[in-house]
């Protein structure tokens, strides 16, 4: 499964809340909150786009891959 990295790079960044990271990104408060809480299915590049420009980070860096038990 996918998985996302956005609340570990929000701490490494001191970004203390959703709402900050929403207020200084642009995305919208639901959208940080769905990733934040890893309830996102779907990963639209343009919200991939501002994210790493925001953190200046890779995709990877973002996104990292997790195999599921068998």
């Amino acid at each position: 499964m996918i998985k996302n990295r956005l609340s570990i790079l929000m701490a490494e960044n001191d970004i203390k809340t959703m709402l900050e990271l929403s207020k200084k990104t642009g995305l919208d408060k639901n959208t940080v909150s769905n990733w934040y809480n890893q309830k996102v299915s779907r990963f639209p590049a343009n919200t991939i786009e501002v994210l790493c420009k925001f953190f200046d980070c890779q995709v990877g860096d973002l996104l990292v891959y997790i195999p599921e038990n068998e």
